[in-house]
This record gives structure tokens, C-alpha cells and sequence, in this order.
């Protein structure tokens, strides 16, 4: 070990307390960085598994190989590993068979994946087993016990209906699809409809026909499948046979000169992120007829994402907290150094006296960085995976309900990655070594004269060079006689003080002397202050943006756990008609019923009744008046004179409910409960989602009336809105299904208009009356039921709070279903919501821990940072506070002066730390606006008050164990402390 070395370990000896908060620092910093890759890292490997299980690890899949195709494909070098199957034809089923079971029937080979490889999930077997040999065949669930009418599908042996041990043939063919209506003006075509066709076209657009021309396959069925009829994988799209491939299969499908006959093939890659341009290679060679596709969802997880607004929204908020974390620790580190280097100046300066080359002083500084590191580094690794592991221990069930992983057999847990792990650590090193360069390169530039002097340390500002100029030139425009000078001289010793020696007397004066000094302990100090207010500041922007951001996405009822979806519109009761004669159901005899069966289902075992409410859907014009700005989204198309027009929901809730709904608004009971001249409430806070891009809408400005309406009958067409003509007129418009169209006045474009009376405005809806959707909701009492004569019956509810227990939930659905047995005219549908409640809530509850935690740990290092800055720069003053006593200053006096130092850096920390947090804040919006279109980011009040507070309770405590620290030393030994 050099004397260097040893130097350096003498140094971090003899100040421990700036070596242990130090090393805390480092700890902390690695902690964090270790904690957030290794969370990551976590969770990615589980939404990656539970997409690989669902999906198939495949990356890159080619349907409608050529026989150079699949050589090209399956031998390039980018390829890991591949799978190929093909599909040999159709089976048509006949139209008696058609209404049940469909057109068509897909014959294809079964996915054989390689061992201890799922590239292509296999179709999930309802009963039996796959095929495991030729001539074994797997069908669809729907056709278990199926007896068909003649068909291309065909039984023999003693069984007449389709089961397990089943002989069965298929007799394959080609489908072609010829085209009736030209697409876009286009050319009709004609081509052979395979399973990627898909079998379902609209009247009048296809015709079809079939030859049955690629022989017959004949097997046992041995087990059957769920068909969905879709898939990710174009391999498993439609309702397929599946057949075990024989050696040739694959060959045989790629010589023969049928179109029917296609092979797929899919690949895992060596490196995902070649997934695209193998795909397209494969596509612009023309070597995969029908066409290449990526696993989109799975590459995410990879790391190859596409242009999805909410993940860019998420790797921007992930980037701002990267920067975050590594600004809090070099900011920790630096101070330490900082402080340390300008404190030890005269220390440089001698080493640099007795020879010591600037190579040798900054490897002594960085020695004592990579000593810290050495042992900060390991400890903050080892705090950052316990902090995973107790995180996820307690967070482990919402992990698991957000992402869906007990589903297939998958546990969540932390991944302890080498990977991450190194990357902690070489970032938490960079981060020690950039903390710790500027200082070392500051030591090293420290010659000896400047080290005595100390000028390096202490530089004038430049308002005080200022103001010694102009004393100076006044002192020598008086130097043309004695009298002028002694006048000047006496001047110049009755100067003022200033302000803070005229408002805090001589302790003000000095520590305002001492504060415009430009000393680097001073500018640490402030930064440090300053990067700790941000800090604390940021983390309750983040947790505000993240809970805002989850608060939107993962909305729901929180009070509903059973929820009773009522029609009405199929039978007939005992208390009346409930179909009229035109097909519409009779709004009051539908709400009588709905009373009737209220009062037998209100008080249901183990849960709350929260009433029933009854949801039509109605034709309105709002008015420009009532209209909010930047609602245009919102509303859809608005008309040229700042009104609107469009569909909306209005929610007819039980009388009892009604009212506890008013007295709970506040609203007169008398007004809003009066059945002869009804009042709406209108819901006037809506979570917006569309495809991906959240956002938040108050769509009305105020109360006032609107318009409901039908449209007027026009024979053969259809009212499809009001729309505004070229002179911004408001006119009907009308379609009918051949594309005709015709615009009319609105007087002669509607009908039955009736006007509804919105007296308030609210936030939310009555407990269990859903307000969670993209079109506005009206409230109105059951007793105004007469409104609806042009409107159109959406549905009807009862609502049920079971406090969160499914199980409850469960036993009240059974006991409704036995009352409601009694009401044949009313059709009941049950939704049990509590489990998806407790599983958003436990999603919720995840999002929320992550950022408590991270909060925390961002706390720890502001703490941290700004008892280590200031208590080491106040310690590190001992010899200048000595020299203060040395001449009299008693201790009220120091401890007056004490105080206005660290107000004023309180004061420009806070400042500068506001402004920093701002500039973040403005990143953290631009950031959540890609996503959550009307998010505004709004400062943290609250948390900026906890921040100064917490700031000015941790400068307290370090002025007070730095000040003790001080008085342990005599006056003597503290002027006689200059030894290195």
C-alpha cells in the first residue's frame, strides 16, 4: 500500500462521521438504483413468462411459405429455434349444420414444439388428449356429442354423435372466395379462402364456392379442444381440425400446386430485436405468400417495443426518475468530497510542497472515493434486494392479480439478476468516481502559497469587490491633503453595517461577511439544500402523476360487489305488459316490477342493498351555454354554434335511493324530488380511454335545459345525428343501408322532443350507479319515468355491496335468483364484481407501495445529504469558530450568527430546490400529456411544506450535533489543528 493510500485511510479515520454518512450515501444510492433495475428485471421476466405461456415464445411468424421461403427462413442464422405447420384444406359442414357449428371446417397439423421449448401454445384440450400418432385427430369442444347432418365431416363405425374413440373423415377441399362489391373502386378478386380469410363476410359482398379436390383424412378423434376461432398466432386462427403431421406433411404442402394448402412456420431468435427486419425481408422477398407477423406483446418484454402512446408516457417517467436517482447521488457524494477537499486546501498545498505530483493528490482523493465504494457499493446491493423481496413479499397478491400469472401456474417472485446487479454497481460506481473527480481535480490544482493563504478556499464576491472599489477610489480622491484623508479614513470606519448588522446587530454582520465570502463550503452547502428540497419535492410529484395515472386506468365501482343486470324486453308478468305492441318495452310497467322485486330482494343476507337504477340511452342537444371549453373530445363532432348533439345516458334510480342521493349533494329535497316538475343531476366528471390515451373531462359548464328527441320517420332511411351545413346551420342527417344519404332542417328532422331540467351538476354518481364511461349520464328519480317516451331501454340494475367478499357476494346471488324465480317478466344476469374489485384494489394497492417506497428511499438520501453537508461544513470550521472565541465572541452571540448562515442557506436552497422541482414538474407533465391528454400537473403543496419542513428539522440537528462536536475541542487545540 502506497503512502497515499494509507493517507487516504487516515483521512476517512479521523472523520468518521462524514465517512459513515458517506458511505450511507453510497449505500443508499446503490440501494436504490439495485432496487429499481432489479424490480424491473422482475417484473418484465413474469409479464414475459405469462405472455410466453398464453402466447407462445414465438417472435417472428411467416404464413404461406415457399419451398425457398422456409429454407431461407429456417436456416438463417438469426433463427433459434422454429416450428412448422400446415394446413391442409377445408371441410365444409354443410348449411343444415351451418347455423350451429358453422361453414367451415380447417384441417391442420398439430404444433409438435421442440423439447423443453413452447414456441406455439397448443389449443387448450377440454377433454382427451392431443394427437400424439398419425391418424389421431383432436376437434373443436363444440362438436363433442354433435350429431351432423351430411357434411364433410363424417362418423362411421357404431356411434352416430362425435366422441372420444370417434372414427371420423375429412374430406378436404378449396374454398374460393369471389368478390361482389369492388373495395375502394378496386377490381373485384377472386382468391382461395383459407383460415386467414376467416369465414364470415358481409350479405351481398362474397360469394363462395368449393371443390372438394385434396382427398380425404381418416383417424380417430381422441380428445377436443376450446376453439375460440381466434388466436395471436396466424397458425391457430379459425375452427380447425387437428391431425398428427406424418414425416412429409410439411413437404408435401410446399410441393403441391393447391392454394388451400399452406404452411406456417415460427421462430425464436438469438436476438429479439432482429424480429422486425427478419419479417420483412421474408414479406418483400415475396417467400411468404400470405403474409409475416411479429409477438408484438411478448417483444415488449424484450425490450423491442413499438410507438404505444402509454408506454412512451412510461419509459419517460422511468428516464426523469433514472436522472433523479443518480442527480441524489452524486449530489450526496460530491458534497462530502467537496467539502472535504476545500476544508483539507492547506493539506494539499504542503503535500504539494513536499513533492507530491497533481497525479499523486488526485489518486489520493479517488483512493478515498473507491474505499467508500468499496464498502457503501455491496451494502446498498444487499439493502436494495431485501427492500425487493419485503416489497414484493407484501405486494405479492396484487403482482399477481395485475398480471395475471396464477392463471398459468406462474408464482411471483424476485429475480436476482447478475446482470442488474453489475449495472448497480457500475452506475453506483460512476456515480462515486464523477462525485469525487471534481474535487480530486480541485486538490490537485493547489499550489503551496495558495494553500497557506488559503486562497482557493475564499474568494471575494463580486458585490463586495464592488463596494471595496468604490471605498477605494473614494479614499483616493481624498489623498490631496491630510485633512481629506483623515476625513475619508473616519468616514470609511463609521460605513454602516449593512442591513443585517443594523437588523441582527455584530452576529449578523459577521455571518453576512462570512456569507459573501465565495467559499466552495458555502456554494456545497446551498446545492446540497437545494438538490434535498428537490428531492423530497419530486417524490411527491411522482407520487401524484403515478397515482393519478393508476387512479385513471383501473377505475371501478368500489362499493358494488354483485352486480343484477335486468331485462325486461322478452316477457310478459303478472302486473302487466311489459312489451307494448310497437316491440318497446312499457317504461312504467317495467318499473313497477322492478319495485315489486326490490322490496323482496332489499334486505338479501351478508350484503347492502344499493337500490336499483334503470339506464336509457337518449337523443339531445346541449346547448353552447352549458358546453365547457376543451371538451371537444369528449362530445365527438360539436355543431357550428358551440352546442351539441349525440346520444347520452340517462339513469332513472329508485325513489328511496334518490333521496339520500339529494341530502347527501346538499340539494333541496323539494326541488329535485318533485315527480310533477323533475330536476336532473347531471354527472360532470368523466375518466376518458381511448385505444391507450387517458384523460379527464368536466364536459359541462353549468346548469340548464336540454333537449331529448326521436328522429322524424323518413321511409328507408335512418337519422344518423345533426350535423352543421356550410352555412353552420344545424340540419338532420339520414342514411339508409344501400349509402343514400339526405340532410333536412332539424324542425323536420325531429320529433317527440321533450326538455329536461338539469339543476346541479356533481362528481359522482349514487353508491352503485355506474358513472365510468365515455358519454354523459342525467340522474332522474324513478318517479320521473315519463321522460323516456323517446328513449331507448338500455338496462336495468340492482346493486349490492358485500364488502369486498366474494364469497358473500356469491350466497346473495343464489338467494336473488330463488326470489327472482317468482318474477318470470324479469330476465336476470349476475355479475359477481368482487373479486375484479379486490384484484384492481390490489393492483392499486401495488402501483401505490412502489412509490411509498420509493418516497422513502428519496427522503433517506435528502436526509442524508443535507446533515452530511452541513454538519461536516460546520465541523470542518472548528479552527474559524475558534479564532471567533479567541476574541470574545460569547456563545448567544456565535449561535445568533449560526442561525442567519443556515437561514440563508435554507432560504437559497429552498429557492433553488423549488425552481429545480418545477423544471422536473414540467417534464413529469409533457410526459404523463402523451397519454393522459388533460392531466395538468399541479405542485404538491403539501409535500413542498413536508419538504421544508423535514429540511429545516434535519438542519437543526446538524447545526446541534455539529456545534457539540465543536465544543469538545478546547480553543487551543483547535488553532493548533493544522496537522495533515
Amino acid at each position: 500500500m502506497s503512502i497515499f493510500s494509507r493517507f487516504a485511510l487516515r483521512s476517512l479515520k479521523r472523520n468518521r462521521t462524514r465517512t459513515i454518512v458517506s458511505i450511507i450515501g453510497v449505500a443508499l444510492s446503490c440501494a436504490l438504483i439495485c432496487a429499481v433495475l432489479t424490480s424491473v428485471v422482475s417484473m418484465t421476466q413474469m409479464l414475459y413468462e405469462r405472455t410466453a405461456a398464453d402466447e407462445g415464445s414465438w417472435e417472428v411468424e411467416a404464413a404461406g411459405l415457399t419451398q425457398d421461403g422456409l429454407s431461407a427462413f429456417t436456416s438463417d442464422s438469426r433463427v433459434s429455434q422454429h416450428i412448422e405447420m400446415a394446413e391442409l384444406g377445408a371441410v365444409q359442414m354443410g348449411n343444415e349444420n351451418a347455423a350451429d357449428y358453422g361453414n367451415w371446417l380447417f384441417v391442420k397439423t398439430w404444433p409438435m414444439n421442440p423439447d423443453g421449448a413452447t414456441i406455439i401454445d397448443e389449443p387448450e384440450i377440454e377433454s382427451g388428449r392431443a394427437p400424439e400418432a398419425p391418424g389421431e385427430i383432436i376437434l373443436p369442444h363444440y362438436l363433442k356429442d354433435a350429431k351432423l347432418a351430411p357434411c364433410g365431416l363424417a362418423t362411421s363405425g357404431t356411434l352416430d354423435t362425435i366422441q372420444i374413440g370417434s372414427t371420423v373423415s375429412l374430406q378436404l377441399g378449396t374454398r374460393t372466395i369471389h368478390e361482389l362489391v369492388s373495395q375502394e373502386e378496386a377490381t373485384p378478386q377472386t382468391y382461395t379462402g383459407t383460415s386467414l380469410q376467416g369465414t364470415y363476410f358481409n350479405d351481398g359482398t362474397v360469394e363462395e364456392t368449393y371443390e372438394q379436390n385434396l382427398g380425404t383424412i381418416e383417424g380417430t378423434v381422441v380428445g377436443f379442444y376450446r376453439a375460440y376461432g381466434f388466436s395471436n398466432s396466424r397458425a391457430l386462427q379459425g375452427n380447425c381440425a387437428y391431425v398428427h403431421p406424418e414425416d412429409d406433411t410439411i413437404e408435401r404442402a410446399l410441393t403441391d400446386d393447391s392454394d388451400a394448402t399452406v404452411v406456417y412456420s415460427a421462430a425464436t431468435l438469438k436476438n429479439p430485436r432482429d424480429a422486425e427486419g427478419l419479417a420483412q425481408e421474408l414479406a418483400d422477398n415475396g417467400q411468404a405468400t400470405e403474409g409475416t407477423s411479429t409477438h408484438s406483446s411478448l417483444l415488449r418484454w424484450e425490450g423491442v417495443t413499438g410507438s404505444s402512446d402509454i408506454w412512451n408516457t412510461l419509459y419517460q417517467i422511468a428516464a426523469i426518475l433514472a436522472a433523479v436517482i443518480v442527480v441524489a447521488g452524486v449530489s450526496l457524494v460530491y458534497n462530502s468530497f467537496a467539502i472535504s477537499v476545500a476544508e483539507r486546501t492547506r493539506m494539499f498545498g504542503l503535500l504539494s510542497s513536499l513533492g507530491a505530483s497533481k497525479r499523486q493528490l488526485r489518486r489520493t482523493v479517488l483512493t478515498e472515493a473507491l474505499i467508500l465504494a468499496a464498502i457503501g457499493i455491496p451494502i446498498g446491493l444487499a439493502l436494495g434486494l431485501v427492500g425487493c423481496l419485503v416489497v414484493f413479499h407484501f405486494t405479492g397478491a396484487g403482482l399477481a392479480s395485475m398480471f395475471d400469472v396464477e392463471t398459468y401456474g406462474l408464482t411471483v417472485s424476485v429475480i436476482i439478476s447478475p446482470a442488474a446487479l453489475a449495472l448497480s454497481a457500475v452506475l453506483a460506481l460512476v456515480t462515486v468516481l464523477v462525485s469525487a473527480w471534481v474535487p480530486a481535480l480541485r486538490a490537485s490544482r493547489v499550489s503551496a502559497v495558495d494553500a497557506i493563504r488559503q486562497t482557493q478556499d475564499v474568494r471575494l464576491g463580486w458585490r463586495a469587490r464592488r463596494k471595496l472599489a468604490r471605498a477605494e477610489r473614494g479614499a483616493c480622491a481624498g489623498r490631496s491633503g491630510r485633512t481629506g484623508r483623515n476625513e475619508n479614513e473616519r468616514a470609511l470606519a463609521r460605513r454602516p453595517q449593512g442591513l443585517a448588522g443594523r437588523i441582527f446587530g455584530i452576529p449578523g454582520f459577521i455571518a453576512h461577511r462570512n456569507l459573501s465570502r465565495s467559499t466552495s463550503k458555502g456554494r456545497v452547502t446551498v446545492a446540497a439544500l437545494a438538490v434535498s428540497v428537490a428531492l423530497l419535492i419530486i417524490a411527491g410529484l411522482i407520487g401524484d402523476t403515478l397515482g393519478y395515472a393508476s387512479g385513471t386506468a383501473l377505475n371501478t365501482m368500489e362499493n358494488v360487489d354483485l352486480s343484477v343486470n335486468v331485462d325486461a324486453t322478452s316477457s310478459e308478468g303478472e302486473n302487466g305488459v311489459l312489451v307494448r305492441e310497437d316491440g318497446k318495452a312499457d317504461a312504467a310497467a317495467l318499473q313497477t316490477a322492478l319495485s315489486d322485486l326490490n322490496t323482496e330482494v332489499s334486505n338479501l343476507d351478508g350484503v347492502t342493498s344499493l337500490g336499483y337504477y334503470t339506464s336509457y340511452i337518449a337523443d339531445a342537444i346541449v346547448p353552447a351555454s352549458m358546453v365547457s371549453e376543451n371538451s371537444g373530445q369528449f362530445f365527438g363532432t360539436m355543431l357550428a354554434d358551440g352546442s351539441w348533439s349525440g346520444p347520452l345516458y340517462v339513469d332513472f334510480i329508485d325513489d328511496t335511493t334518490w333521496r339520500s342521493y339529494i341530502k347527501e349533494l346538499g340539494l333541496s329535497v323539494d326541488e329535485f324530488c318533485d315527480s310533477e316538475h323533475p330536476r336532473a343531476v347531471a354527472l360532470n366528471e368523466y375518466d376518458y380511454n381511448d385505444a391507450g390515451t387517458y384523460s379527464s373531462y368536466n364536459p359541462l359548464s353549468g346548469t340548464g335545459e336540454i333537449e331529448t328527441f326521436s328522429y322524424a320517420p323518413i321511409e328507408g332511411m335512418y337519422g344518423g345525428g345533426i350535423v352543421s351545413d356550410d352555412n353552420g346551420d344545424p340540419v338532420v342527417w339520414f342514411n339508409s343501408p344501400n349509402g343514400d344519404e339526405k340532410y333536412v332542417p332539424l324542425a323536420e328532422g325531429i320529433t317527440d322532443v321533450d326538455t329536461i331540467t338539469i339543476g346541479a351538476l356533481t362528481d359522482h354518481a349514487p353508491a352503485g350507479v355506474s358513472g365510468y364511461s365515455n358519454t354523459m349520464h342525467l340522474l332522474l328519480p324513478a318517479s320521473a319515468i315519463g321522460l323516456t317516451h323517446n328513449m331507448a331501454l338500455g338496462s336495468a340494475y340492482f346493486n349490492y355491496d358485500a364488502g369486498g367478499s366474494a364469497e358473500a357476494a356469491t350466497k346473495a346471488q343464489e338467494e336473488f335468483d330463488q326470489v327472482a324465480s317468482a318474477h318470470p317478466e324479469l330476465d336476470c344476469v349476475y355479475n359477481n364484481a368482487a373479486q375484479t374489485k379486490q384484484q384492481t384494489r390490489m393492483m392499486s394497492d401495488t402501483i401505490q407501495t412502489f412509490i411509498y417506497c420509493f418516497t422513502v428511499i428519496c427522503g433517506l438520501i435528502a436526509v442524508a445529504n443535507v446533515f452530511n453537508t452541513l454538519t461536516n461544513s460546520l465541523i470542518l470550521r472548528r479552527r474559524e469558530f475558534a479564532v471567533l472565541k479567541s476574541i470574545g465572541m460569547g456563545d448567544r452571540t456565535f449561535r445568533r450568527m449560526i442561525a442567519y448562515e443556515c437561514a440563508s442557506y435554507a432560504v437559497r436552497g429552498f429557492v433553488i430546490g423549488f425552481v429545480l422541482s418545477s423544471m422536473v414538474a414540467v417534464l413529469l407533465g409533457r410526459a404523463m400529456g402523451g397519454s393522459f391528454v388533460t392531466f395538468t400537473m399541479q405542485m404538491p403543496w403539501l409535500q413542498v411544506a413536508l419538504s421544508a419542513g423535514i429540511v429545516l428539522a434535519v438542519i437543526l440537528v446538524s447545526v446541534a450535533y455539529a456545534l457539540h462536536q465543536c465544543r469538545a475541542s478546547s480553543v487551543v487545540e483547535a488553532l493548533r489543528d493544522d496537522a495533515i
